[in-house]
């Protein structure tokens, strides 16, 4: 990619050069396209909360009109990791303290109550699929974004053997809404967990099959840390 088909970040008026390159299936639709290109960004930390993303730099980067960028930024609105203002564009979603400590609380809610749902329809196949998800967590604990991804493909697997769709695009959309406060954490702390304890102790909580249990362990992981991680919001 040429440099003048990069993205020009900006946050304080100052253009600011990508050290991620998203990367992109071109033989998606255009709007797909800028869809993952804009979330890729933000999950890997190259867009932080408050920084605009301006619709042409992605169209310009991408090679397409400006119409499906705009598209794509009204989905991600949706998803709630952007803020498009009237007159202003698109910046990447910014929280507060309480806010923060406020969606955590609730994914913590939704995700225990997902992994209790999903007890009954939990078999052996699925405990295994756990494991080796827990695996490639622990495999790529030296590469934060990769990390990340692992991470919550191990939860939004968990909450999907829920089989209740509209549960599932609630805590992954809120996944998305902490992700840039979360990487800033890990980033500063290096504080994954303990070579995959936490998980471990929730695959072993589900083949005890102890719903309240594993419900309380599902809530406890998710609120680790809350107020640090809420103590990054601008």
């Amino acid at each position: 990619m040429s440099r003048t088909q990069r993205l020009k970040l900006k946050s304080d008026g100052a253009p600011a050069a990508p050290v991620f390159q998203p990367l992109i299936d071109k033989t998606l639709p255009p709007i797909e396209q800028a869809y993952q290109y804009v979330l890729q960004s933000i999950m890997s930390g190259e867009l932080t909360p408050g920084m605009r993303m301006p619709a042409e730099a992605v169209a310009e980067a991408l090679g397409v009109s400006r119409m499906p960028v705009r598209d794509a930024l009204r989905r991600l609105e949706g998803d709630g990791a952007i803020t498009i203002f009237a007159n202003r564009g698109a910046s990447v979603a910014q929280f507060s303290r309480e806010e923060i400590i406020e969606l955590i609380e609730m994914r913590a809610v939704l995700e225990g109550h997902a992994a209790r749902a999903a007890m009954p329809k939990i078999g052996r196949d699925d405990l295994e699929e756990l494991d080796q998800l827990k695996l490639r967590m622990e495999r790529t604990a030296n590469d934060l974004s990769k990390w990340m991804l692992r991470h919550d493909e191990f939860h939004n697997y968990l909450t999907a053997l829920s089989r209740r769709a509209l549960l599932m695009r609630q805590t992954e959309r809120m996944r998305i809404m902490l992700r840039p406060y979360y990487r800033q954490y890990y980033a500063k702390t290096g504080e994954l967990e303990i070579a995959g304890l936490e998980h471990r102790k929730i695959i072993d909580a589900l083949r005890k099959g102890d719903a309240d249990h594993v419900e309380q362990i599902v809530r406890s992981h998710a609120l680790k840390n809350v107020k640090k991680i809420a103590d990054l919001a601008a």
